[in-house]
């Protein structure tokens, strides 16, 4: 199978290429709540034995920096709208078993995963958001296919909770109905929450 390594790739090669290739590849069962929809993006079969986990992290990192530059451009704006953020954006916590300290391999999983899915209505407000829709797209394949990866490696397999559909279909009307500079800082809050994560997921990778 072709290396996920972050150096080897182009934003459209990496998202519409090489995932949806692995994504058809072998026949399984949808998982972590997504709906039929999405299916054919999360049929992926299981990675090499060469873990691509840091990789793939690491890829979708570098996506983020490319959305990252089209982000507020007020300075003063962005630095007092994101004083008073009130999203819920996913985070880490000591309790989550992930930091070096009380590391907690199966606990530190579920962390990752349910945290990316939470994630995923934040990224599909990027897609709506950011005029570079080819990386917003390619973060979404991405955390999608990570989740996958991450859910392959638990001891014991458990079942994802996910978020109320509800939930997330008045948050995004909440999110949409902003201000259009407004919008660019919640794109902005959401680049840096989802980059501190998967920092954070990086670092977790190492010690599994």
């Amino acid at each position: 199978m072709t290396s996920l390594s972050t150096s080897t790739f182009s934003p459209v090669a990496f998202s519409l290429g090489l995932l949806l290739v692995m994504a058809t590849a072998l026949p399984t069962p949808v998982l972590l709540g997504e709906d039929s929809q999405d299916g054919a993006i999360l049929n992926i079969p299981e990675p090499t034995s060469t873990d691509k986990t840091e990789d793939l992290a690491k890829y979708i990192l570098e996506e983020i920096n490319v959305l990252k530059q089209e982000a507020c451009d007020s300075i003063y704006k962005c630095r007092v709208a994101l004083a008073k953020n009130n999203l819920n954006l996913p985070k880490m916590a000591e309790k989550d078993g992930c930091f070096h300290k009380g590391f907690n391999k199966d606990t530190c999983l579920m962390r990752i995963i349910t945290g990316l899915l939470e994630f995923q209505v934040y990224i599909e407000f990027l897609k709506n958001n950011v005029n570079e829709k080819s990386s917003a797209r390619a973060v979404q394949i991405g955390t999608k296919a990570l989740m996958l990866m991450l859910k392959q490696k638990e001891t014991y397999p458990s079942i994802v909770p996910t978020p109320d559909p509800t939930s997330n279909a008045s948050l995004m009307v909440k999110m949409q109905s902003q201000e259009e500079w407004l919008k660019k800082v919640t794109v902005r809050l959401i680049l840096r929450s989802l980059e501190d994560f998967l920092q954070y997921t990086v670092r977790a990778s190492r010690l599994m």
